[in-house]
């Protein structure tokens, strides 16, 4: 028997101040585009550090090139990243992106103490475009003021194609 692939699953969203907001709330946000790209991880998260290992190196040169808005919202899942997490904003912008690549390379990264900054609210922020969990890839078009949701892993190819149906 042969299995074909199956295409993501995307949700329609139409909630263009709440992903906004989300920008404006993301630890990693690189390039200013109408389209938007915003990845919400835990640093815990097996599936997300694949997805960051296989993507983040494209989403960056788009951002760099003004075809997305690359942006990383915290989702925290795993209790035991939260310190992780609040250490991301302990660190200047240009530092947060080589940090979660030390986590996800499987580095040894102490985390200090640091304050819980706006954690909460980017965590809230991502539950009222409906993020249950992590990886969650929200697209999104401010020109057409909708975009998509997809929940789970996605392969590079599948992301592009998200894109590009922007």
């Amino acid at each position: 028997m042969i299995f074909k692939r199956q295409k993501p699953r995307l949700t329609p969203i139409t909630k263009t101040d709440v992903v906004k907001r989300l920008l404006d709330l993301a630890v990693v946000k690189v390039g200013n585009s109408d389209k938007a790209v915003i990845v919400f991880f835990d640093l815990k998260c097996p599936f997300c550090a694949r997805l960051f290992k296989e993507t983040e190196e494209i989403l960056v040169d788009m951002a760099k090139r003004g075809l997305v808005t690359f942006a990383m919202c915290d989702y925290v899942v795993h209790k035991e990243a939260e310190p992780l997490h609040r250490k991301l904003r302990c660190l200047s912008e240009k530092e947060r992106l080589k940090l979660i690549s030390d986590v996800y390379s499987g580095k040894r990264v102490d985390a200090g103490e640091c304050p819980e900054g706006n954690l909460r609210e980017c965590e809230k922020a991502a539950e009222e475009v409906g993020v249950y969990g992590t990886p969650t890839i929200l697209f999104y078009n401010f020109a057409k003021g909708r975009g998509y949701i997809h929940f789970g892993y996605m392969p590079p190819s599948d992301v592009l194609d998200a894109i590009s149906s922007l």
